[in-house]
């Protein structure tokens, strides 16, 4: 290995969100172990962008995205492809970027790319496995994520490292917030149902109110489900016992999470949610929807979590009822999800596993299983047809959309068993 490998780090935008938040840790680790890190974006700097360069890690934003005609894949493909060339990069991580993904071929054949799949969607499935043979080796966050992705490519290796947290300091666990007759339920996460279950929050708490648990919630996010959550809380008649955070920092985060007693997160998919082991870090105990090979590894189901079926309002509810009834459960729990957390998920525990991999692919474990240099220069085939539509197309088919699903019915019907 190289006595200062150079790392990239590439991503489409620094959101504000779990996977960037992985980003900006396992980036600081590698700089402190000796890495030369850069990260890169390639479709947008994202408003996280600006916290790289706090934590002292080279920022680079690949400019001239603009879906103003046909041929901005390809285009935009080679700007970021020529990026990643001129870079001299030892290793290239790629973090659900469709352009970098379809122009590694473009890359010598020395330099070492692992893309990583942060969640259990076809969409980053189709990105992060695509272009196989240009590829050393994969990476999935969860046993789940790690055997779709085996499925898709059983001929190319796909490795398991969980993401990594950091625990709150010792002074700032001491003063956590104590359980009492009243309490903070919390939501962390992008505002959107189709993934997260977030039109689900307001039945869940309103559930929660009847059986007479004493508690406030507090929203944390924000999405394109944000009108809609707002609009149905106010139905429910919830606005004013709940709180709308947004734009907070990863250690506002904590804060947060310190102050609260009960995570909700009533998600349809996840990868390895950040904001689960972050809960548990920070004594917050996780009420969660069941997903085998994701939220079940990452929490252990009556010890350091609740696990409940997905779209389960009435047992989302009876989860937070049973822990409000029993304070010295809570507390159990509480103490256990910070201490397995700070064992098994810890940023060193992810930096390690992260650097071994380093090291072997450079020492050749992981061969490309043909040269670069005899592929496709950019793999078209990770785009779709609409993403070869301008903007203005684009407008005009979503107009179409909108005005269809006028027709249908309302989203975020209960389901309750």
């Amino acid at each position: 290995m190289p006595r200062q490998p150079r790392i990239a780090l590439v991503t489409y935008s620094m959101y504000c969100g779990g996977m960037e938040a992985v980003l900006l840790r396992l980036g600081r680790y590698l700089r402190q172990q000796g890495c030369d890190v850069e990260a890169i974006t390639t479709v947008e700097p994202g408003e996280w962008f600006g916290r790289l360069s706090e934590l002292q890690i080279k920022a680079h934003h690949v400019a001239g995205y603009s879906a103003s005609n046909f041929l901005v894949p390809l285009l935009h493909s080679l700007r970021v492809g020529s990026k990643l060339a001129d870079g001299k990069y030892d290793v290239v991580f790629l973090n659900h970027t469709r352009h970098a993904q379809a122009s590694i071929a473009r890359l010598p054949e020395n330099v070492v790319v692992i893309p990583v799949l942060h969640n259990d969607a076809a969409e980053i499935y189709d990105v992060g496995c695509g272009n196989q043979d240009a590829w050393n080796v994969a990476v999935g966050v969860s046993p789940k994520v790690v055997a779709t992705a085996r499925r898709r490519v059983p001929h190319r290796p796909v490795m398991e490292i969980s993401s990594g947290v950091e625990l709150p300091g010792a002074a700032l666990w001491q003063r956590r917030r104590a359980f009492g007759k009243h309490i903070e339920l919390i939501f962390v996460g992008r505002l959107e149902h189709a993934q997260k279950g977030v039109l689900w929050l307001p039945e869940i708490y309103q559930a929660c109110l009847d059986r007479g648990v004493d508690a406030t919630l507090t929203i944390v996010g924000d999405g394109p489900d944000s009108e809609e959550l707002q609009r149905k809380l106010s139905d429910y008649g919830l606005q004013d016992r709940t709180r709308h955070l947004k734009g907070l920092t990863p250690d506002q985060v904590y804060s947060r999470l310190l102050d609260a007693h009960i995570l909700l997160m009533p998600s349809h998919s996840e990868g390895l949610p950040i904001v689960l082991l972050e809960s548990q870090a920070c004594g917050c105990v996780p009420v969660v929807s069941r997903l085998p090979g994701i939220t079940d590894a990452a929490a252990e189901d009556g010890k350091t979590a609740l696990l409940v079926e997905v779209g389960d309002v009435a047992g989302f509810a009876a989860a937070v009822a049973s822990l409000y009834s029993d304070p010295a459960r809570w507390s159990h729990m509480s103490s256990a999800g910070h201490e397995r957390v700070g064992r098994e998920f810890s940023v060193e525990a992810m930096g390690r596993s992260y650097l071994q991999l380093i090291t072997d692919a450079l020492n050749g474990r992981y061969p490309l299983p043909r040269p670069r240099k005899h592929q496709r220069s950019v793999d078209l085939r990770l785009f779709s047809w609409r993403d070869f539509l301008p903007n203005r197309l684009r407008r005009l088919g979503r107009r179409g959309r909108t005005w269809l699903a006028s027709f249908s019915p309302a989203r975020g019907t209960t389901i309750s068993r």
